[in-house]
């Protein structure tokens, strides 16, 4: 069952700061952050097992783990090979279990290819299609987690999460990362 929104609140209040530090000092909830991922990243175990299994599911494509720290979850990006949309547009899919609560997202993010990768749209709701869908029954069944549904997503979120602050600040920003479309 996926905690209710005041409770996703309180998770994200103790991970994100609440007041603006005019210094951008790290406080209390950066550093509660980071001993739990160091934590995280000392086990080994269902992400790492999650990653294997998208390149077994989808072995002409490029599965890559693209988690950083200075988020609130791990991530991983299925890089499809050829594919049917216009030349230069690709859609690449993205996963991110939250460390912090027990949900996950997937999403997709459309980038030109010229000269330069140049973003073109983020799709927080992908359609039921592949890779979505094994991915986010991979997600479900080794991580154990569950799909945050995108109206508790959307919540606005009374939290700083790296250079996103209040109103702005969403659950999808404190649970998951505040650039969705960032990616390497």
């Amino acid at each position: 069952m996926v905690p209710s929104t005041e409770e996703l609140l309180e998770i994200a209040r103790t991970y994100w700061p609440s007041q603006e530090d005019p210094n951008q000092e790290p406080g209390p909830e950066a550093h509660r952050l980071h001993v739990l991922w160091r934590r995280k990243l000392a086990e080994p175990g269902p992400w790492d097992a999650l990653i294997d299994q998208l390149e077994l599911a989808f072995p002409q494509d490029t599965v890559a783990d693209i988690t950083t720290t200075s988020d609130a979850g791990h991530w991983c990006a299925i890089y499809p090979g050829p594919s049917p949309e216009p030349p230069g547009l690709g859609w690449v899919y993205v996963g991110s279990a939250s460390i912090i609560a027990p949900v996950y997202t997937v999403y997709r993010v459309q980038f030109e290819y010229s000269e330069r990768r140049i973003f073109r749209q983020l799709d927080l709701e992908p359609p039921a299609v592949e890779p979505t869908v094994t991915m986010k029954r991979l997600m479900e069944s080794t991580l154990g987690a569950i799909l945050l549904p995108p109206d508790i997503a959307s919540h606005p979120a009374p939290v700083f999460v790296d250079w996103k602050s209040p109103p702005k600040t969403t659950l999808f920003h404190a649970l998951f990362t505040s650039r969705p479309e960032n990616l390497p």
